[in-house]
């Protein structure tokens, strides 16, 4: 180490210039860089339920839909002469779309198909040949949209106070969010054009992932400097000094070109979770320049001559803010045990970004303290009676503190039974978004926004035409529309019945299920001959495989469990033979499976992270009992974050359930450093409170810096437009505080009980360390007391 620091002082320029080189290179990347927003494609490519929603996408078509609703202005109704003009108007619109290939669907009530005709023939047209242009035609329009179950609230309002315009994507535009924001680029125009007295409302799933997208542009494109701005106040207000700032900003700028631009040249895409990569690399990786820069002042501040100091400086830092680099780059990496792909990418570029930020502390800061000028500074007098007044405190009274910080960690774990976990991406947004508006309108007026397919397979050709297995679907849409969270439902069914009912004269009592197989293939070959497209998104071509559509309100994921489970326990019981297979689909059923695995994905990263750092701190302080002491105020924290997120009602959900491994990671940074400053201290000799007094003088300092910077670095995510992240962001500013208090106020106390050589490190190994400088700049391999220790008292 000695040999690296003389290196690094002799060759600054040198240095400077590979920088440089380095950043250029991944700076060239930095354009391709993509977003991905795409729910489906967080879980993993071979999951089950993944397979099983492209096959639906295969078997059906697409899965993914744009909800445009119409509402009357207030007391007002659709159902007269300007607003149906506007609703043809606006339908031929939207069917340019569907020409250019953009959607494969449009559906609304101007152009979805009835049935009509007689015992012979059947016709299948809208209902108007065109917009109308009399009262008379508006009243003829109302009637027979009205007396269309599949219309009728499901595509307008009986009421006449909305209507529902339904696009849905081809599979090819599914996975093209390019295409996709074109789309609701479109929709919105349209919206703004065809506005008043009307109101119109976007939503759907497909319109949440474009918004998804934008979002996280928007956020990295303002977040990014906000907390670049608070980290520069936070920082000039605690050095005082513009190198205070412009250095640990530096290390941050140039290890986020490296991290961005290995993005970029690995060809992944930033996700709702690693948009915000930028905005936590700059909070974390400015702590690794803080120390350097405070221990390089601290030096600087006693006369040391400017290259002494900067030896010095690499020497005394290397370890510790080694340490703190490599143990936050375990608690990233512990994401890769995580199931949800955007995690494990999340933290792959962290633990990298991490590890750029402490070679270019460690290398950069030095070579540019060469080339300036020395500056002026020194330790003020509040700094050095403060870190007296702390270390007598908790030298003196160590069960006291100790004791009211269990007695807040009960309170605080008596939250932690309301945790609730959620998944739901449609959550994720703040209620003042105009999609979750959207949303509303929709799931109030319309029976919801989500869509749940439920796919049967009979294993043999034509046999969704057999009477049992329509009647057992029947049965089926008839028990979804029954519950609570269900609006309107489709299938095969909906058509065989509406064309039986109009071939019987309009007769109640035929409205049903022709008796036999031949019957119904009758019904369906007169419905094709009447202009119907039978299999559109219903049956397969050769009628083995069916699907029911159900409109699915927003619930979140405890609505979506128990709807599951109640559509299972039906099938359960009704299911007929001649029904080989089936399953559920789409939206909802995405949710479940991301929360299923949530909270196994959380216990086996937080135990990696805390195995992890717990290993490699006892590695680098060459001490069992210096990694066991460093988890100490992690544990504080983790406890009380799962407590306040109870307490608080946060869920538990993509972007929350990495606080805890991250907590792990980063938070462990203040034990290293004041275990490192606090063991140096008691073996040159100090007493317990001096070795205290010493530590919070000078690391602490450093320590406090560095968690203000992070918690309100992580505080602008407040900011952001998904109120996922909001939270995400006030729950680990909270944790990094709790993480400093741990290991300056729970550590020392618990530091007053433990033996000196439980965290020294081991006698053989230290003298090796010793010889490459591992050690310290002051190494003193067999130091001598200077005083007993002060006995603690309760």
């Amino acid at each position: 180490m000695r040999r690296l620091a003389r290196w690094v002082t002799d060759h600054p320029f040198l240095v400077l210039a590979a920088v440089g080189l380095v950043t250029l290179a991944f700076a060239a990347f930095l354009p391709r860089i993509g977003f991905q927003a795409d729910y489906s494609k967080m879980l993993p490519e071979d999951d089950p339920i993944v397979a099983q929603y492209k096959r639906t996408r295969d078997l059906f078509g697409g899965q993914s839909l744009f909800l445009l609703a119409i509402v009357a202005e207030e007391g007002g109704t659709l159902f007269d002469l300007p607003s149906l003009q506007k609703l043809y108007a606006l339908t031929a619109e939207l069917e340019k779309l569907k020409e250019e290939g953009l959607v494969e669907e449009v559906l609304t009530p101007a152009n979805v198909k009835v049935v009509e005709g007689t015992e012979a023939a059947l016709v299948v047209r809208p209902i108007l040949p065109g917009p109308p242009a009399t009262v008379e035609e508006v009243e003829l329009f109302r009637r027979k949209a009205l007396a269309e179950r599949t219309v009728r609230d499901n595509l307008v309002l009986a009421d006449g106070r909305g209507a529902l315009a339904i696009l849905r994507l081809s599979p090819a535009v599914e996975v093209r969010e390019d295409i996709q924001a074109q789309i609701l680029a479109r929709l919105e125009a349209l919206a703004a054009q065809y506005a008043g007295p009307e109101e119109f409302h976007l939503s759907g799933n497909a319109a949440f992932l474009v918004y998804v997208n934008r979002y996280m542009r928007q956020d990295l494109a303002f977040l990014l400097p906000v907390v670049v701005g608070v980290v520069v106040l936070v920082l000039l207000v605690s050095f005082r000094h513009a190198w205070g700032v412009v250095l640990p900003l530096g290390v941050v700028g140039v290890g986020l070109v490296w991290t961005m631009g290995l993005v970029g040249l690995t060809g992944h895409k930033l996700t709702m979770i690693s948009t915000f990569l930028p905005v936590v690399l700059v909070a974390v990786g400015s702590a690794y320049g803080i120390h350097v820069v405070n221990e390089y002042f601290q030096r600087v501040a006693r006369g040391e001559a400017k290259k002494a100091a900067v030896q010095a400086t690499i020497q005394e830092m290397f370890v510790p803010v080694l340490g703190a680099a490599v143990t936050t780059a375990a608690g990233f990496l512990t994401l890769l045990s995580s199931f949800l792909v955007p995690t494990r990418e999340f933290g792959l570029f962290a633990a990298f970004g991490v590890m750029a930020c402490f070679l270019l502390a460690m290398a950069m800061i030095p070579a540019l303290l060469l080339v300036f000028p020395v500056p002026k500074v020194r330790p003020t007098k509040l700094q050095m009676q403060s870190a007296q007044v702390f270390a007598r405190a908790l030298a003196r009274r160590p069960s006291l503190v100790l004791l009211g910080v269990l007695l807040v960690l009960i309170g605080l774990g008596a939250g932690i039974p309301r945790l609730r976990v959620e998944s739901d991406v449609t959550r994720y947004f703040r209620e003042d978004s105009p999609v979750v508006q959207g949303l509303r309108v929709v799931d109030e007026r319309f029976g919801g926004s989500q869509e749940l397919s439920i796919v049967l397979d009979t294993g043999r050709r034509d046999g969704l035409k057999d009477p049992e297995v329509l009647r057992f679907m029947d049965r089926l849409q008839r028990f979804l529309e029954a519950q609570p969270d269900v609006g309107a439902t489709s299938s095969l069914v909906d058509l065989v019945k509406e064309s039986y009912f109009t071939l019987r004269g309009d007769d109640p009592a035929f409205y049903a299920i022709p008796e036999t197989s031949r019957a119904v293939a009758q019904v369906l070959l007169l419905y094709e001959m009447g202009g119907g497209e039978v299999t559109k998104g219903l049956a397969t071509r050769d009628f083995r495989v069916g699907r029911i559509a159900a409109r699915v309100r927003s619930v979140g994921l405890s609505g979506y469990d128990a709807l599951l489970r109640a559509v299972e326990g039906f099938v359960a019981q009704e299911k007929p033979a001649a029904v080989k297979d089936w399953y559920v689909t789409g939206s909802p059923s995405l949710y479940i499976q991301l929360s299923k695995k949530l909270i196994a994905s959380q216990l086996a990263s937080l135990g990696t992270s805390f195995g992890a750092v717990g290993f490699i701190v006892a590695v680098l302080l060459l001490s069992l009992g210096a990694g066991l002491l460093a988890l100490i105020p992690l544990l504080v924290a983790v406890a009380g974050n799962f407590g306040v997120m109870g307490y608080a009602g946060a869920y538990l959900d993509m972007a929350t359930v990495m606080i805890a491994s991250l907590t792990v990671g980063i938070g462990v940074d203040y034990a290293v450093h004041f275990l490192n400053r606090y063991r140096n201290a008691r073996g040159l000799g100090l007493a317990h409170e001096e070795a205290l007094a010493e530590t919070f003088r000078t690391s602490g300092r450093a320590i406090v810096v560095n968690a203000l910077t992070l918690a309100l670095g992580f505080l602008v995510m407040l900011l952001s437009r998904f109120g996922a992240l909001n939270t995400f962001g006030w729950l680990i500013a909270l944790t990094m505080v709790t993480s400093m208090l741990g290991a300056l106020w729970v550590l020392p106390a618990v530091l007053a009980w433990v033996p000196e050589g439980a965290y020294q490190p081991w006698p053989r190994l230290r003298g090796l360390w010793a010889r490459v400088g591992l050690l310290g700049a002051d190494p003193n391999p067999s130091p001598k007391k200077e005083g007993k220790d002060e006995a603690p008292r309760a």
